[in-house]
């Protein structure tokens, strides 16, 4: 096996564990909560799901954060993320005001759950049964997130398809990607130990992997200060 071929085999291991809770939601949610971020692709998911009347109610929550902000110099995305899902979302699919819900102040997943769910109440409105979107990776974190910030309503994850293979794209390589996957990683031992969101067991095969991307140099995406070789018990 090349060095490229196994980077590739631990990376998939990766995606193959954070992505495991992704399914089909059904047409019995009350809210579809869509998570911001830099890849638009879940705004387009987002708007196929009420086409498809995965829910009557969509619920976008994030401000701009540091790939969708931009720098000194320039601005990448003017408004929100959570304006800028809603405009990419309408652009596929008519959804009405009556069905649209803007939180535009969380700047990272728990306030995404925690301010989502006092804006639905604000407005009279619960959820018993709800299905959160985002990029595909973070369906265990987003899920683990949940059960801390917002654990009544019974969650399910979805994502936009294509899996592993067809994720790349010109905004998305796959060398990012890699760098994404270790940090997600890392974020669930360490978010759960900070109590931000539930523990995950990860089984010790993803925990390898996870070590050897390090070694590799993927540590683009991890915690300052977190050792990433520590990052976990061992």
């Amino acid at each position: 096996m090349t060095a490229h071929d196994r980077i590739h085999t631990l990376t998939r291991r990766l995606w193959d564990f954070h992505t495991a809770p992704a399914q089909a939601p059904g047409t019995d949610c009350d809210l579809l909560l869509v998570l911001g971020s830099h890849d638009l692709r879940v705004a387009e998911h987002a708007a196929r799901l009420y086409r498809d009347g995965a829910a009557p109610l969509l619920l976008f929550t994030g401000d701009r954060g540091r790939r969708t902000a931009g720098d000194a110099t320039s601005t990448r995305w003017p408004r929100s993320e959570a304006h800028t899902f809603a405009r990419a979302a309408r652009q596929h699919t008519p959804i009405p005001d009556a069905a649209l819900l803007l939180e535009t102040r969380a700047t990272n997943t728990g306030e995404n759950f925690h301010r989502a769910r006092d804006l639905l109440h604000t407005t009279g409105r619960t959820a018993t049964r709800a299905a959160v979107t985002a990029k595909p990776y973070m369906a265990r974190r987003a899920l683990a997130t949940a059960a801390v910030h917002w654990p009544e309503p019974h969650w399910t994850f979805t994502c936009f398809g294509g899996g592993y293979d067809a994720y790349p794209a010109p905004d998305h390589p796959r060398g990012e990607l890699v760098h994404f996957l270790v940090g997600d990683l890392q974020r669930l031992a360490v978010y759960a130990r900070r109590g931000w969101s539930a523990p995950v067991d990860v089984p010790a095969d993803v925990w390898q992997a996870y070590d050897a991307l390090v070694a590799a140099g993927y540590t683009g995406h991890l915690l300052s200060g977190e050792p990433a070789r520590t990052a976990h018990p061992h």
